[in-house]
C-alpha cells in the first residue's frame, strides 16, 4: 500500500486468502478491506504517527493480528511490515500468513493435554477410591453384619423400637455401601450389574437422600405415579444419573428455584437423540429433570454430551458428569432428549426400555434379603480372613446358622491344615485381598487338591478378580462386601446342597 494506505499491488496468494480479485482491490483502502472494524481506528492512528515520525510500533516485526476476509469471517495471521522507497513515495510491504491451521493444531493440543491430565487425575482418583473401597467395605461388613444380627434378635425378642433402630441403621449403612459402588463405577470405569428394577421405589429413596444433599431454596418435586415401571439397569447406575442431572440443575437455578423429577411411560417416533443423534422411536420408560434456571444456549446444546466438556469455570465441573450419563443410558440401548428455553428452564429426558415386571425384580429399597433363620446341619466349614473384626463377625454370623467353623487368617495356614485331612471340611469362604497369598491363591491351589470342593471367594475390591476368573479357578461363586447375610445363607444352601 502507499503511503496513503491504498493497495498498490496484491498478489495471487493475497487474492485467495482474503477472497478478492487484485482488480477489485487496487486503489482502495487496505483498511475498509482486510482489517476488522475494530481495529480501523488504531490502524489509522498509527498510519498517522508513522507519518508525522518516521517510527511505526509494527514495522520491522512479526506480529500475531486478527484479519478479515471478503465475506466478512475473521481469522489469525502472522504478518510483517516493512517500508521501501517507491517512485512517488513512501510503500509498505506487508507479508502475511494465515495461521488458522496452526492455531487450530494448538488448540487442539492443548485440549488433548487437558484431556491427558483430567485421565490421570481419573486414575489417580481410581488408585485411592480402591483402596478406600477395600478398607470401607470390611469396616461395613462387620458394621452391617452386626446390625443385621441385632435386628434379628430384636424380631425374636419382639421388641419393635429396636428392630425399627437397627432397621435405619442397616438403610444407612447400605447407602454407604452403594456411595463407595458408585466411586468404583465412576473412578474405574466399572460396568454396572444389571437386574429389573422397579423405578419408583428406587427413585423415591433416592429422593429422600437427595433432600439432605441440596440447599433448602431448591424445592424438590418428584412425580412418579403409581404404574410399577421396570426397567433393567444396575441400581447404582440409576442414581448416577440422576446426581448429575440434579447437580447441574441446581447450578443451573444458582442454587434456587424449583428441581421436578418425573417418572413416567412414553412412545416416540421420529425425534432425534441429542447425544447420539440418531432417529428416536417405539415405547419407553420416561425420566425426566426439570429445572427453572437459565435454560441451555443451543451452542452448548450441541457439545454438552462430550467428555471434559463444561461450560463451569475451571474447578466447578471435570465436565464427565453428562458424558457419563450418556454413556450409561446407550449402554442399555436408551436415548437422551433435551428441551430448554431462555431464562425459563430446561427439561431432560432419560428414555429407557421397559421389561416386564417379575418376581425377581429388584425392589431396591429391601435389595437385601432378609437373614434366614434355618440352620444348618453341623456342616464344617474353613474360613479365611486376615482381618480380626471380618472373620470374627463372619465366624460369628456361621455359627449362629449352625455351621461348624474353622477360622484362619492366612492362607498358609489354611493350606497346610486343608492338605493335612482334605476330607475335614465341606465349605471354605475365603477373602481375597490377603498378605502373602490371596484368596485367589489359595483357592487355587485347595482345589488343586480337591477339585470337588465348594468355594466362596468375597472381596471388598480388587480389580483383579471378575466371575470368569473365579469360575475359571473352580470357585463356585464370587460375593462382594460388604456381605449381605441373606443372600450368603442362600449361597451356602444351594452350595451344600449340590455337594
Amino acid at each position: 500500500m502507499d503511503s496513503d494506505g491504498k493497495i498498490i499491488e496484491f498478489n495471487p496468494a493475497a487474492e485467495q486468502c482474503f477472497g478478492y480479485s487484485k482488480f477489485d482491490v487496487l486503489g482502495k483502502s487496505l483498511a475498509d478491506l482486510i482489517i476488522p472494524e475494530r481495529y480501523r481506528e488504531k490502524h489509522n492512528k498509527g498510519m498517522a504517527h508513522f507519518r508525522k515520525s518516521g517510527k511505526g510500533g509494527f514495522l520491522k516485526k512479526r506480529v500475531e493480528v486478527i484479519a478479515m476476509r471478503s465475506d466478512g469471517s475473521e481469522f489469525p495471521a502472522e504478518l510483517a511490515i516493512d517500508v521501501a522507497q517507491g517512485v512517488e513515495g513512501q510503500i509498505f510491504i506487508g507479508y502475511m500468513r494465515d495461521i488458522s491451521e496452526r492455531r487450530e493444531t494448538e488448540n487442539q493440543r492443548r485440549q488433548l493435554e487437558i484431556q491427558l491430565q483430567q485421565a490421570q487425575k481419573m486414575e489417580a482418583i481410581g488408585q485411592l477410591t480402591g483402596g478406600i473401597a477395600h478398607d470401607f467395605n470390611n469396616i461395613l461388613t462387620a458394621m452391617m453384619g452386626y446390625i443385621a444380627l441385632a435386628e434379628e434378635h430384636g424380631k425374636v425378642r419382639e421388641d419393635e423400637k429396636l428392630s425399627r433402630y437397627m432397621g435405619r441403621s442397616l438403610r444407612s449403612g447400605k447407602r454407604a455401601r452403594d456411595l463407595i459402588q458408585q466411586m468404583l463405577t465412576f473412578s474405574r470405569g466399572q460396568e454396572g450389574e444389571p437386574r429389573p428394577v422397579a423405578l419408583p421405589l428406587l427413585i423415591n429413596e433416592w429422593v429422600s437422600m437427595l433432600e439432605t444433599t441440596l440447599p433448602s431454596s431448591v424445592e424438590i418435586k418428584a412425580e412418579l405415579g403409581s404404574v410399577a415401571l421396570t426397567t433393567m439397569i444396575d441400581p447404582v447406575q440409576v442414581e448416577q444419573i440422576l446426581m448429575n442431572l440434579c447437580i447441574n440443575a441446581r447450578d443451573a437455578m444458582k442454587g434456587q428455584g424449583a428441581l421436578t423429577i418425573r417418572l413416567s411411560q412414553s412412545s416416540y417416533d421420529g425425534c432425534v437423540c441429542a447425544s447420539c443423534h440418531q432417529h428416536v422411536s417405539g415405547k419407553f420408560i420416561e425420566i425426566s429433570v426439570s429445572d427453572t434456571g437459565s435454560g441451555i444456549p443451543v451452542k452448548t446444546q450441541k457439545r454438552m454430551f462430550e467428555p471434559f466438556y463444561s461450560t463451569k469455570e475451571v474447578g466447578r465441573g471435570s465436565g464427565m458428569g453428562l458424558s457419563m450419563v450418556h454413556g450409561i443410558v446407550h449402554e442399555h440401548d436408551g436415548h437422551l432428549l433435551v428441551e430448554s428455553i431462555p431464562e425459563k428452564g430446561s427439561t431432560l429426558r432419560i428414555l429407557l426400555r421397559p421389561v416386564e415386571q417379575t418376581s425377581e425384580t429388584d425392589d431396591v429399597v429391601d435389595a437385601d434379603e432378609v437373614q434366614s433363620t434355618e440352620k444348618f446341619d453341623s456342616n464344617r466349614v474353613m474360613l479365611i480372613d486376615d482381618e480380626l473384626p471380618v472373620r470374627e463377625f463372619m465366624q460369628d454370623l456361621l455359627e449362629s446358622w449352625g455351621l461348624s467353623v474353622t477360622a484362619f487368617s492366612n492362607g498358609v495356614d489354611a493350606c497346610k491344615s486343608f492338605s493335612d485331612d482334605m476330607d475335614l471340611f465341606d465349605l471354605i469362604i475365603l477373602d481375597q485381598t490377603m498378605p502373602r497369598m490371596t484368596g485367589m491363591d489359595v483357592a487355587k491351589q485347595l482345589l488343586s487338591l480337591r477339585p470337588d470342593t465348594p468355594v466362596i471367594l468375597y472381596t471388598g475390591y480388587s480389580a483383579e478378580v471378575t466371575e470368569s476368573r473365579a469360575r475359571d479357578l473352580g470357585i463356585r461363586a464370587l460375593v462382594k462386601k460388604p456381605v449381605d447375610s441373606g443372600r450368603l445363607h442362600r449361597l451356602i444352601k444351594e452350595l451344600l446342597t449340590q455337594h
